[in-house]
């Protein structure tokens, strides 16, 4: 590893999406989006959901969706982990638009049954797995 890189990984549940050496990216963290640089302090927290930014030491950048989990930061070695994530090559469109529409009938319906809380985290869900596979950044 050389001082201009850092190693990220990506966990999910079933597989190791991601494992290579980037120069930056850009992680959905809680509290808002966080850049890192190689060199980055050490750090841990969790991930809202939404897009994880990676640009290579080739400056090819790669835009992946995770939903919420967590990241730690130490030294020159990133680890995130969440239970999906998909990368902008993988996102099925149709799913995605189909799951964004649905969720927005049930925010707009009068049903008192409905759970809005779940209705805008699938919202938010939807949106985000478009704006990566539409690279709309």
């Amino acid at each position: 590893m050389n001082n201009s890189s850092f190693h990220l990984k990506l966990i999910t549940r079933d597989r190791i999406l991601i494992d290579g050496d980037y120069a930056f990216a850009v992680i959905p963290a809680g509290g808002g989006p966080l850049g890192v640089l190689p060199g980055h302090t050490s750090l841990m927290g969790t991930i809202a959901g939404g897009l994880l930014k990676l640009r290579d030491l080739n400056k090819d950048e790669t835009s992946v969706f995770v939903d919420k989990g967590f990241f730690m930061i130490a030294q020159d070695d990133i680890t995130v982990t969440a239970p999906v994530a998909e990368t902008d090559a993988t996102i099925d469109i149709d799913r995605a638009t189909a799951a964004r529409d649905r969720a927005r009938q049930r925010l707009n319906s009068k049903d008192a049954s409905i759970d809005m809380y779940r209705a805008r985290a699938a919202l938010n869900r939807a949106e985000a797995r478009l704006k990566v596979a539409q690279h709309m950044l």
